[in-house]
């Protein structure tokens, strides 16, 4: 049979590559293109003005004179003194202006205030604090540390008029950065100095780089602060631009050419913060012959799964069978400030999942767990050792509990292996023994392969990867994941679960698990605890919640329908009566005979809570539910009219919203093809027949 080519797939010319990998932008209006053209004009042409009077050929001799390369060998000289003032002074105030303290928005007010102060208005102040005869000056003066009118005091100068540009700029980049990487290494054990040389720093890189460049150029530039506290005095005060000042009536030509060196030497200096320095040393790097992109010689190759074939791990020689080095929890606490009210236990070795709506304090339970919140009142007991309690509070990352959240956090100015070598370092690992257990830790994942590419060049999936890597490279006694799946796409999603359920299984971890998704519950989960306004509403085995869930987000999460309403019947025949009067009938509850094992939760699931007039709840799961158009033929025993409420595709079928009556709904399943037939609209008055072989009976705790 011959091939046929749709339209799309047929060959299409070839575009012009020069806007690859743009992003497209909307166009600007022509008024504001024409405004921002005018803008660029009155900032360049005055340049290009100056640039057409400077006599270049003589540019050579013109600087060789004494007096041009004194001006421009102190300038040298001070600008670099004073930027490295700067940098000294500005960062470490620009950290502290970046927090919310008492009376930071004034502090920030004050520290701009020198960049919008008439230079002559910052030398006088100056000069009054520093002269001769100033509030500090008199005093240095008779120790013999003479400011005034000397090279300290252009240095002085400089600081007081440029320190703001690096301040202003780096403040704000602090202030508006995302502070989960600075959460992350605190979770890894980083102390406050490591957290800032090693996270904080290095990603506002950019903002430190340009602002420094900007307080070098204003340095370069000061004039009228300099002339007003140091003077003027050739080789020990008189900078470039006082050189010019002077020079500009005697003799033009010097002074514009400095002026030329001056400009020149900015715009190297801004330009610099520009360039993109990282993917520059990248492609001056030799790119690895064999194509491997740093693989180890002796890392295993990964399997189908993305796993590390024939590897367990550096820690593989963990028991089998669930006694490993995993050890039990017990968080027991209080927290106003959120109104979460917790207690529950984990045992070791063993996998809860914690769930709950939206804001019900799964995080909270988390954070507090990691360290990362301190409870106001309670106890965090991990093996027996009390992580948080009256008197005691374990530091995050000293806890022996790895973090994995939503986002995984991987440093993105750090390679994958130095984001591995990172943990081990805030544990006390040498730096050689740190790689070659971090090399050990991305092959047990399956990211072997990517140990030299940079953080941020990984996709979700391999991010989740070198993320739980370099949680588990730290030795962990719990594994806590909030959520860190509900970001990836279907396959990452089962790989990873495949990934933590064999992790956790080869060295006995015990796991606490925050999700949404139920595949992670039935593939991880031993154990559920469902949270609800910061309070445990349901706790047991994974089966029975899931089976017979006894809240409303449990069996919104299954898709079972609750009806409550008042207990009817027996036993034998169990029902439930709604407000309007209408029965649901359910399945006969079982026999307790029939079963040895009479623990409290099936007692509770059994009739022996069936009191007729007492609250009780119908569980109804969809493909429990028939509809009809017309009132059906027979008398089935559950046969109830409704309304169809909304409709929402679910896999290859349709769920369908029906509402019995004010506040009583149920969701039913069919087919596409059914919603035709039936005419099934938003809003139809339908039929349903309840199967009451699948309807659960069960009475509501009070």
């Amino acid at each position: 049979m011959p091939s046929t080519v749709r339209p799309s797939q047929q060959s299409r010319p070839a575009r012009a590559p020069t806007r690859r990998g743009r992003a497209a932008h909307s166009p600007l209006p022509v008024l504001v293109t024409a405004l921002a053209v005018l803008g660029g004009c009155a900032i360049i042409l005055p340049i290009v003005g100056m640039g057409t009077r400077v006599s270049w050929g003589q540019l050579p001799q013109l600087l060789a004179t004494p007096s041009a390369r004194a001006a421009l060998w102190l300038s040298l000289r001070t600008c670099l003194a004073s930027t490295a003032a700067c940098v000294v002074l500005g960062v470490p105030l620009a950290l502290l202006l970046s927090r919310s303290w008492p009376g930071v928005r004034l502090a920030r007010v004050l520290a701009v205030l020198p960049m919008t102060m008439p230079p002559v208005v910052a030398g006088i102040a100056l000069l009054s604090t520093l002269g001769n005869r100033g509030i500090l000056g008199a005093q240095l003066r008779q120790w013999g540390l003479p400011v005034a009118f000397s090279t300290t005091a252009v240095v002085i100068a400089q600081v007081f008029v440029s320190m703001p540009f690096l301040v202003v700029t780096l403040e704000a980049a602090l202030r508006s950065r995302d502070g989960r990487a600075e959460t992350v290494a605190r979770s890894l054990g980083a102390g406050p100095w490591r957290v800032l040389v090693r996270v904080t720093l290095p990603l506002a890189a950019p903002a430190l780089a340009r602002g420094t460049a900007l307080a070098l150029g204003r340095s370069l530039g000061e004039f009228g602060a300099t002339i007003a506290f140091a003077g003027s005095k050739e080789g020990v005060t008189r900078t470039m631009p006082l050189a010019i000042y002077l020079e500009r009536e005697k003799d033009t030509a010097t002074s514009l050419a400095l002026a030329a060196v001056l400009i020149g030497l900015s715009f190297l200096i801004v330009g610099a913060t520009t360039v993109d320095w990282s993917r520059l040393a990248g492609s001056l790097r030799p790119a690895p012959v064999d194509g491997s992109e740093g693989v180890p010689p002796s890392a295993p190759a990964a399997d189908s799964d993305g796993a590390a074939a024939g590897s367990a791990g550096p820690r593989s020689s963990a028991p089998a069978g669930g006694t490993g080095r995993g050890q039990a929890l017990r968080v027991a606490f209080e927290l106003e400030a959120r109104d979460v009210v917790v207690d529950l236990e984990v045992g070791a070795g063993r996998t809860v999942a914690l769930i709950g709506p939206n804001g019900s304090g799964k995080s909270t339970v988390c954070s507090v767990v990691a360290g990362l919140l301190d409870a106001e009142r309670g106890r965090v007991v991990l093996g027996g050792r009390v992580l948080d309690g009256p008197g005691r509070f374990v530091r995050a990352g000293r806890r022996r509990v790895a973090l994995l959240s939503q986002d995984p956090g991987v440093f993105t100015h750090m390679s994958v292996l130095g984001n591995v070598v990172f943990a081990l370092r805030c544990q006390g690992v040498g730096r050689g023994e740190a790689a070659r257990r971090a090399r050990a830790e991305l092959a047990a994942v399956g990211a072997a392969h990517l140990a030299s590419r940079s953080g941020g060049a990984l996709s979700g999936g391999q991010a989740a990867r070198v993320a739980l890597a370099r949680e588990l490279a730290t030795g962990p006694r719990l594994l806590v994941l909030d959520e860190p799946m509900s970001a990836l796409d279907v396959t990452a999603r089962q790989e990873m679960r495949r990934l933590v359920a064999r992790r956790c299984a080869e060295e006995g971890l015990t796991l606490l698990l925050v999700t949404h998704d139920v595949l992670d519950l039935t593939a991880l989960a031993e154990d559920v605890v469902v949270l609800d306004r910061g309070r445990v509403v349901e706790q047991g085995p994974t089966a029975r919640i899931l089976s017979a869930p006894r809240s409303d987000f449990v069996a919104r999460l299954t898709g079972t329908a609750v009806l409550t309403g008042l207990l009817d019947g027996e036993a034998g025949s169990p029902a439930l009566r709604l407000p309007s009067g209408r029965l649901v009938h359910g399945r006969p509850q079982e026999d307790p005979a029939e079963d040895a094992e009479d623990t409290e939760d099936r007692r509770v699931d059994r009739g022996e809570t069936l009191d007729p007039g007492a609250p009780g709840i119908a569980l109804v799961p969809p493909d429990a539910v028939a509809l009809y158009r017309e009132a059906p033929h027979g008398s089935p025993r559950n046969f109830l009219a409704c309304r169809v409420t909304g409709l929402e595709r679910s896999g290859a079928l349709v769920s369908v919203r029906l509402e019995l009556e004010e506040g009583r709904y149920l969701s039913a399943a069919v087919t596409a093809g059914a919603v035709a037939e039936l005419g099934i609209t938003e809003g139809r008055e339908v039929f349903c027949v309840i199967k009451a072989v699948q309807v659960r009976i069960v009475g509501r705790r009070r």
